[in-house]
């Protein structure tokens, strides 16, 4: 895979305030369906065990277990990507050390992004509370995260998710063999088909094709959260709007690599993938930089072709 010349994702953190409101496509989509995205945050605070649902770590695994998807997988903080039956085993391999009552996630700005059918797509922010060597609670991290539900059998049920550290968790663990497990595609033809989209948006050299290229791809509510400005969501008008005036700023060497390209689970016209992607940017000392990122990606069938619509970058958590 070529480095890409001058990719948007390298420079957006300069260019305006974090934070900044999403456009009015994305607003739109969230006051129009008010209900769903109650429904929603009430089926994140379940899959959370947070809220009014709070119970005994070793019960919240266990229903976490039943309430997830078949196909249900996460990036974590550290960047791995586990499946239903790695974060049970996970999580169950924790319950003897019996956490301390109150310690767990506390997730807060839920908002409803973009709906396809039986799928829906959110973000919320999400605090971690831990006890320390006194037993006293403390937040310790908090991410923000891509929430993605799937509608089976009448009923909206957690699909995936997607961590992006925004105060990363204290911790010297290294990578877990997860990090970039193979796996048996559940459909290698549609494999082969969205990795050649996810990889032809970014080897583009010509800037008008490229625009042209994303404003095809990418639905209208298209968005992502970047692993080094989490704070910020990055939508198709702001990468339409900016990747111009950026063209011909990167410097040598700068830019992002993808590779591992997997697709992870099918729902319908609804597809979930991951992928790795490497930034190479320039510190402060004028020194190159490698940054790897687990990526999350969301492509939808609109029409007859499928199209990116949304993502969220990881970063790994290196030795």
């Amino acid at each position: 895979m070529k480095m890409s010349w001058a990719l948007i994702l390298i420079l957006f953190a300069g260019c305006g305030p974090a934070g900044n409101a999403p456009p009015a496509a994305t607003q739109t989509a969230s006051n129009d369906n008010a209900d769903l995205e109650k429904v929603l945050e009430d089926v994140n605070h379940q899959w959370l065990c947070s809220g009014p649902y709070q119970k005994p770590y070793k019960d919240c695994v266990e229903f976490r277990s039943k309430y997830w998807v078949d196909q249900f997988f996460e990036v974590v903080s550290t960047g791995d990507l586990l499946n239903k039956e790695e974060m049970v085993a996970t999580q169950t391999a924790a319950i003897p050390s019996n956490p301390a009552p109150g310690t767990g996630p506390y997730p807060d700005a839920f908002k409803l992004r973009a709906v396809y059918g039986d799928f829906a797509m959110a973000t919320d922010h999400t605090n971690f509370k831990t006890a320390d060597k006194n037993g006293k609670l403390t937040f310790t991290s908090n991410s923000k995260v891509l929430r993605l539900f799937v509608k089976e059998n009448g009923a909206w049920r957690p699909a995936a998710a997607g961590l992006v550290p925004i105060i990363s968790p204290p911790t010297t663990a290294r990578p877990n063999k997860h990090s970039a497990t193979p796996h048996k595609s559940p459909d290698e033809q549609l494999e082969k088909v969205l990795a050649e989209a996810d990889r032809a948006w970014m080897d583009s050299s010509d800037l008008d094709k490229r625009l042209a290229y994303i404003n095809k791809l990418f639905t209208d509510q298209w968005f992502e959260i970047l692993g080094w400005d989490p704070t910020r969501t990055t939508t198709k008008s702001t990468v339409l709007e900016v990747l111009p005036k950026l063209a011909g700023t990167n410097k040598p060497g700068e830019g992002v690599v993808a590779d591992q390209f997997q697709l992870q689970a099918v729902f319908g016209d609804v597809a979930l993938a991951s992928d790795r992607r490497t930034r190479t940017w320039t510190d402060e000392k004028g020194h190159l930089v490698k940054t790897p990122h687990r990526t999350l990606l969301v492509f939808v069938k609109q029409n007859g072709e499928w199209k990116s619509a949304g993502a969220s970058l990881t970063p790994i958590l290196t030795p």
